[in-house]
C-alpha cells in the first residue's frame, strides 16, 4: 500500500480518476450535465431525474418501483443497453458486463476513445459475475470479502428460528438489490414482508410475514412503530449503522420486558474473498481501486495487496466524534 508506484501506474490512476470525475458519464449518481449509468436497483443514494442509461432488465425493474412523475419521465427516455455490446457516452467507450446480481445488475467496462487504461467498475459481484480483461478494477469494499473473520452469511434457518421464537424479525439491508437476494434465498422456506421501497421488487411478498426487510436508513420511520420486534438482523452494516441500531434497541428495550437480539450477517449471493480473488485473476490481475467504508477499505486493501495486487484506496470521508 505504501510502496512507491512506477510512473506508469500513477499516470494510469490519474486517467481512471479523470474518467470517473470529468467525463459526461457518471455511475449511480445523477449530476447536471452528465449521463448516469444505473448499475443496480437501489445502488444510487438518490434516484434523481436526468439522462439515464441501464441494462434492459434494470430499466424494466424500475418501472415497477414507487417513483415520482419526473423520475418516470426520465425512465421513459432512458437508453436501454444489453450485456457485452459496446456503446458510447462522450469520449468513453463502454460495455455493460453481467455482475451476477439480479434485475440487470451490471459492472461497467470503460475506456477513453483515444486509448489509455481499461477500467472495470463494479458495485457488487455475485457468483455469476463475468470477468473482463482490464487494467484497473474498481471495487466497493464490503465485509463479505474485505473483512477477515467477518460476519457469517445470512442463513435462512437462522431467520426461521428467530421468527419461531415469536414477535417480528427486522432484517436491515442497504439496498433493493440486497433485499431481493435475501428474499430469493428465503423462498420458499420463509416468506417475507418488505418496506415500500423494496416491496415492488419482491416476488411472493407477504405483508403478514413476521420477517421484515427494511432499509438501513428507515429504522426510525413510522413503519416499525407499534410492532413487537424481537430481533434486528444487520446485513453488511457499517459501524455508523450499527451504532444507530444499538441506540434504537436501547430505546426500545427500555419500554418492553423482552430485549431485542442484535445479529450481524453478510448478504447471501455475493462473492467471498476466495471467489473475488479468482475473479481478479480472471480479469488479468489488474491494479485495484478500493472505495467505500474506511474500515472495510483498509482491511480489503490489505487482503488484495497480500495477493500481489497494486492497490489504491479512496475511503469515504468520516467525521470524528468530539468527546
Amino acid at each position: 500500500m505504501s510502496k512507491k508506484r512506477p510512473a506508469s501506474h500513477a499516470d494510469e490512476f490519474a486517467a481512471v480518476q479523470r474518467m470517473l470525475a470529468r467525463e459526461r458519464l457518471s455511475i449511480d449518481d445523477s449530476q447536471p450535465g452528465r449521463t448516469c449509468f444505473l448499475s443496480h436497483v437501489g445502488a444510487q443514494p438518490r434516484l434523481l431525474p436526468g439522462p439515464w442509461v441501464g441494462h434492459r432488465d434494470l430499466i424494466y425493474a424500475l418501472a415497477l418501483a414507487n417513483i415520482s412523475p419526473p423520475q418516470r419521465t426520465s425512465l421513459a427516455r432512458a437508453v436501454l443497453v444489453e450485456y457485452e455490446r459496446e456503446f458510447g457516452i462522450g469520449h468513453l467507450q463502454l460495455e455493460a458486463v453481467p455482475s451476477g446480481l439480479p434485475l440487470g445488475g451490471s459492472s461497467l467496462r470503460m475506456r477513453h476513445r483515444t486509448g489509455g487504461p481499461a477500467c472495470l467498475h463494479t458495485w457488487a459481484l455475485g457468483p455469476g459475475a463475468k470477468p473482463a480483461q482490464c487494467d484497473w478494477l474498481l471495487l466497493r469494499a464490503q465485509p463479505e470479502w474485505a473483512v477477515v473473520d467477518g460476519p457469517p452469511v445470512l442463513r435462512v434457518e437462522g431467520l426461521e428460528m428467530l421468527a419461531a421464537l415469536g414477535g417480528e424479525v427486522v432484517v436491515l439491508v442497504a439496498t433493493a438489490t440486497g433485499a431481493i437476494q435475501i428474499a430469493r434465498a428465503c423462498a420458499p422456506l420463509v416468506k417475507v414482508a418488505a418496506h415500500p421501497r423494496f416491496a415492488p421488487h419482491i416476488e411472493g411478498h407477504d405483508p403478514d410475514s413476521p420477517v421484515l426487510l427494511w432499509p438501513h436508513d428507515a429504522l426510525d420511520g413510522a413503519g416499525l412503530r407499534g410492532r413487537e420486534i424481537t430481533a434486528l438482523v444487520l446485513v453488511d452494516a457499517p459501524e455508523s449503522t450499527r451504532r444507530e441500531a444499538e441506540t434504537w434497541c436501547t430505546r426500545q428495550n427500555a419500554a418492553r420486558p423482552r430485549g431485542i437480539e442484535l445479529v450481524d450477517v453478510t448478504c447471501p449471493g455475493r462473492l467471498r474473498t476466495a471467489e473475488l480473488t479468482a475473479f481478479w485473476r480472471a480479469c488479468g490481475e489488474p491494479s485495484v481501486l478500493v472505495r467505500g467504508d474506511a474500515a472495510w477499505v483498509t482491511s480489503g486493501a490489505r487482503i488484495l495487496a497480500d495477493l500481489g495486487a497494486a492497490v489504491e484506496i479512496q475511503p469515504e470521508a468520516t467525521q470524528l466524534e468530539l468527546l
